[in-house]
Order: C-alpha cells, then sequence, then structure tokens
C-alpha cells in the first residue's frame, strides 16, 4: 500500500522525464549499430521501454492510457489526416532536405534499409509503435505536463512541439525542424478529435508514405 501511494505522488515532470530515458537511451545505442537489425530492435526495447514506465507508474498510467471521447465527425478525421500527409510529404521533406543539405554535419544517423521480413515487419509493426509511442509522449503526456505551467493554448504547443523535434536530434537540424513544425497541426489536431487514436492513425499514415 505504501508503495503504491508512494508511486501515485510521483511529480508529472519525474514520471514524463523518466519515460524520455529509455527512448533518448536507445537513440544513443542505435548511432553505434551497423546491423539494421540490431538498429530496429534497440529502437523497439526504447520506445516499448517508455510505454512501460508509463503503466508501471499510476499517475502516469492515468494519462497516458486514458479513454477519451472523440469529438470529431469521420470525414474531418479523414481531412486532417489527407492534410498531414500532404504537408509532411512535400513542405516537410523539402524542409528537411533543404536544412540537412546546408548543414551535413548536423546529421549523426539516419533510418536503415531494412530487407525482406524485416522491411515489411517494421512498415506495420514498427512504423504502428512509433506512432502510438510518440503520439501519447509527446501530444498526451507532454500536453499534461505542460498545460500545468503553460494552459492548454499557444505556448503548451509551441513548447510540446520543440520538444517533439528536438527529439528527432540524431537526424539532423531538417528532422528537428520537420518534426517540430509538424508538432503543431499534430496537437491541433489532438485538441480537436479528443481521442488520440485519430492522431496515431495520421502519424502512422504520414510515416508510412515517407517510409515509402
Amino acid at each position: 500500500m505504501n508503495l503504491t501511494l508512494s508511486a501515485m505522488r510521483v511529480s508529472p515532470v519525474l514520471w514524463f522525464a523518466a519515460a524520455l530515458v529509455p527512448m533518448v537511451a536507445s537513440q544513443l545505442i542505435r548511432l553505434q549499430q551497423d546491423d539494421a537489425t540490431a538498429w530496429v530492435l534497440w529502437d523497439y526495447a526504447g520506445r516499448l521501454g517508455a510505454l512501460v514506465m508509463l503503466f508501471a507508474v499510476p499517475a502516469a498510467r492515468a494519462v497516458a492510457f486514458r479513454s477519451d471521447k472523440l469529438r470529431m465527425e469521420w470525414w474531418e478525421i479523414a481531412a486532417w489526416t489527407v492534410g498531414l500527409i500532404l504537408a509532411d510529404h512535400y513542405a516537410g521533406a523539402w524542409i528537411r532536405q533543404t536544412l540537412n543539405d546546408a548543414v551535413p554535419a548536423s546529421v549523426l544517423g539516419q533510418y536503415p534499409e531494412t530487407p525482406g521480413l524485416l522491411r515489411a515487419f517494421d512498415v506495420v509493426f514498427g512504423l504502428a509503435l512509433v506512432a502510438w509511442n510518440e503520439e501519447i509522449v509527446f501530444r498526451r503526456c507532454a500536453r499534461d505536463v505542460f498545460a500545468r505551467w503553460l494552459g492548454d493554448g499557444a505556448a503548451m504547443i509551441v513548447a510540446t512541439s520543440l520538444l517533439f523535434g528536438i527529439y528527432h536530434w540524431w537526424g539532423g537540424i531538417g528532422s528537428v525542424a520537420e518534426a517540430a513544425l509538424m508538432g503543431v497541426p499534430l496537437m491541433l489536431f489532438y485538441r480537436g478529435a479528443g481521442a488520440l487514436w485519430p492522431v496515431v492513425l495520421a502519424h502512422y499514415l504520414v510515416d508510412i508514405a515517407e517510409f515509402f
């Protein structure tokens, strides 16, 4: 009982920071991998580690895995999803490529070319895990934590989007800028939709479009 009560009193900042630790640690380890399978497995491990940590702390679990009511019509979800795919595929990709070409030394690593069955598994499972993990951490949890000090408006959206961008540090300044800019419409989509699953789905489809 004492352990449970203690866990429930964990500061939101602490449990949020703790969730980021395995994600960042896996990024650092990934940079040392030459084998695509090892790279992918370390990526999965970091993301799953963050989700396990959030599930293990009651206060974090109540935020990360809650069920919210959908407030959008299906056509609105479809419109947001198509808009996000197009924005990232054209504007986002151009920003990433332009900035990375301008500052190539900022690119410390890139997503590996996965062969055969590993590629198929990564597209189906891996990209879904990426979308689910990042939307829980950088949209749902980050919103809850930052809104305590910044409110639920523009300041929170900017702060969480910048954090989302910084998380992509290893992909170069272009990847940071692309992710930070995409974080804004993703958060607006989440705030409008109410539920997180449409944003996870949109993120997944955006990544699939970029992957191919």
